[in-house]
C-alpha cells in the first residue's frame, strides 16, 4: 500500500514533466524509501532514471515495494491542475487506481488507471565507463544547447583537463561556447586527454528541461560514447544517458 502528501505538488509536477517530454509511458515503482521510475524512450535513444525520496513528502507511507504501469502524460495533465494546492497521493489496490487529491479552498478527486506495460530491458546506467566528468553550471550547459540549436541539429561536446567546449555546425553558421578551467562555471572536472562527442540536439532540449531540479549538473562523456547527465536536487534526482551522434569526420 502507497500514500502520499505534499504541502506542494510542484516539484513532482516539474519532475514528471520533464520525463515525459522523453517517456509517455513508464513503470513507477513505490519503495519505503521513495518513488523511482528507469525507462528508456521508444527510440532508445535516452534513458531516464528518476527518484523522489520520501523526505519530499509530508507524510510518507509504503509498506513494501510495488510497482505500477502509468501513462505519463495523463498524470501530468492532471497534476497541472493542482496549482499550489495541497497534494495526496493514494494508490487504491483494490480499484487499481492510482488517486489524486488537491486541497485548497476546495477538495478535488482525480483517479488514473493503472496500465499493464511489458517490461523492457533498460540499460544499467551505472555500468557505462566515461572516461571525463565535470560539474557544470547548468543554466550554461543549457545555453550551449540553445545557442547550437540555432544553427544546427546536433551539438559537439569536448572535455577534457583544459575545460569544456560546446560547439555545431551548420550549413552556413557555427556556434560555440568555452569553459576554461579556471571559469567559475565548471568544477570538479576529472579528465585525462580530452574527449569528444555529438548528441541530438531534439533530446537534448527535451533533457535541459531539468534545470527546474538542480543549478548544476554532472556531465560524463568519451570519444563517440554516450552521455550521461545527473542533476541533483532536494530529496529529488534525475539522470540522462543520451546516445551518441557518431560523427563522420
Amino acid at each position: 500500500m502507497f500514500s502520499g502528501t505534499m504541502s506542494s505538488g510542484k516539484l513532482f509536477r516539474d519532475s514528471i514533466d520533464i520525463v515525459s517530454q522523453l517517456i509517455d509511458e513508464a513503470s513507477i515503482k513505490f519503495t519505503p524509501e521513495g518513488i523511482e521510475i528507469l525507462a528508456a524512450d521508444r527510440a532508445m535513444v535516452t534513458v531516464v532514471e528518476f527518484k523522489l525520496g520520501a523526505g519530499a513528502f509530508d507524510e510518507y507511507n509504503c509498506d513494501s515495494e510495488v510497482s505500477i504501469g502509468m501513462n505519463l502524460v495523463n498524470l501530468l495533465s492532471l497534476l497541472k491542475r493542482s496549482g499550489d494546492d495541497k497534494l495526496r497521493l493514494k494508490l487504491n489496490d483494490e480499484k487499481n487506481r492510482l488517486e489524486l487529491f488537491f486541497s485548497g479552498d476546495s477538495v478535488r478527486a482525480f483517479t488514473l488507471p493503472v496500465l499493464d506495460i511489458p517490461s523492457e530491458d533498460v540499460p544499467d546506467i551505472s555500468k557505462f565507463d566515461f572516461p571525463a566528468k565535470a560539474q557544470i553550471l547548468s543554466n550554461i550547459l543549457s545555453r550551449g544547447v540553445d545557442d547550437a540549436d540555432v544553427v544546427a541539429d546536433s551539438v559537439g561536446m569536448e572535455l577534457g583537463q583544459e575545460g569544456l567546449r560546446m560547439f555545431a555546425q551548420g550549413t552556413s553558421s557555427n556556434s560555440e561556447l568555452k569553459l576554461d578551467n579556471n571559469s567559475a562555471g565548471i568544477m570538479n572536472v576529472q579528465a585525462g586527454e580530452m574527449v569528444k562527442s555529438k548528441y541530438p540536439l531534439d533530446y537534448m532540449k527535451k533533457v535541459m528541461k531539468a534545470v527546474k531540479i538542480s543549478d548544476r549538473v554532472w556531465i560524463s562523456l568519451g570519444n563517440d560514447y554516450p552521455l550521461r547527465l545527473d542533476f541533483q536536487g532536494d530529496n529529488a534526482s534525475l539522470s540522462f544517458i543520451v546516445a551518441p551522434r557518431v560523427s563522420e569526420e
